[in-house]
């Protein structure tokens, strides 16, 4: 008989940052303030932010803001992409083409760098690929998905909530395995140009 697998609680599988982009995500889906802490409490429950930090960047949205990461602290270093890291990882699995690996790439925030995940990640044998703080350019849902989905739903109108999340699933199903392809292609290019430009990206 199989075991039952127990999912962790949910604030446990949602950092600080992956609430900003449910954010984000829910501004594009015309959302506003009230309804998406509402949602957030739901599934979050007591470690739901405050509606007052919902507004904030619900606001930040709004004006444009891309970048749901915070702002960089004064004198904190920044870790350049690990280009030597690159090329070992590409080396290695040049003289072996049947071996099997998984290469684990996130972001450099506070939360994905904590002792835990760190010793977490060791213990997967993973082989890590460092990047500096949040880089939309390294992220293939900011610059690949989320331009796609605007593409399919830009000029449109619609009456109800339930009318936009129907619109949105179609968008996402329009992206076929070519896109997809091609979005990780493009991924690779962009890390290889970071690390060929000590850590900066210049999309």
């Amino acid at each position: 008989m199989a075991g039952i697998i127990e999912s962790p609680p949910a604030h446990q599988i949602f950092s600080r940052y992956d609430i900003r982009v449910i954010i984000k995500f829910s501004v594009i889906l015309a959302k506003d303030a009230s309804c998406i802490h509402k949602t957030l409490v739901t599934v979050l429950g007591e470690n739901a932010p405050s509606i007052q930090t919902v507004r904030k960047w619900v606001k930040a949205v709004l004006e444009g803001r891309d970048d749901m990461e915070d702002e960089p602290r004064p004198g904190r270093p920044v870790t350049a992409c690990g280009e030597a890291n690159i090329s070992k990882v590409l080396v290695s699995l040049s003289d072996d083409r049947q071996k099997t690996c998984i290469l684990f790439h996130h972001d450099n925030a506070p939360v994905r760098a904590a002792r835990a995940v760190t010793d977490a990640l060791a213990g997967y044998k993973w082989e890590l690929l460092e990047h500096p703080r949040y880089l939309l350019d390294l992220a293939p849902c900011d610059f690949h998905q989320f331009p796609k989905m605007k593409e399919h739903l830009r000029g449109q109108r619609f009456e109800t909530e339930e009318d936009i999340i129907q619109a949105t699933k179609v968008a996402i199903k329009n992206l076929d395995k070519c896109s997809y392809i091609t979005a990780f292609k493009d991924w690779l290019q962009r890390i290889e140009k970071c690390a060929n430009n000590g850590g900066c990206c210049v999309e």
